[in-house]
């Protein structure tokens, strides 16, 4: 009885120091493959706009004037990719405005999911009149 008890707790241990050494030995990073090329344009051009639409606000432009700077100049860099024209706006407005309130939004006295959805729709309009 005690030599098969002792069976047991060696092979348990030695599965555990298998799974365990298979997962240092095989490094597991996450994957993007349920991401799509939408997504993750998404997040290149949001990281792009905010970080000129602070900077801009960080020189001391106006909102409005910081909006059609960043815009034209996104629009720039960006046109030349094959799925911008037909990347999603509202996602791409959500993810800016996100992070437009949290780098920068105290400057212009945005905060919260209120102050979300605020830029969100500025930044719609003002896409809206920058492509007509």
């Amino acid at each position: 009885m005690k030599a098969m008890f002792k069976k047991i707790n060696l092979r348990l241990f030695a599965f555990i120091i298998l799974i365990f050494s298979t997962l240092f030995i095989f490094h597991t990073d996450e994957l993007y493959a349920s991401e799509s090329v939408d997504s993750t344009l998404i997040k290149k051009v949001s990281r792009s706009y905010t970080k000129k639409f602070c900077n801009s606000i960080g020189f001391g432009l106006s909102k409005e004037s910081s909006m059609n700077f960043s815009l034209k100049e996104n629009n720039q860099v960006f046109n030349k990719r094959k799925n911008f024209k037909n990347i999603n706006k509202e996602a791409l407005a959500e993810e800016i405005a996100i992070g437009v309130i949290e780098k920068c939004g105290y400057p212009i006295k945005l905060s919260g999911e209120k102050g979300i959805m605020e830029f969100k729709n500025y930044y719609l309009s003002k896409d809206k009149e920058s492509t007509e």
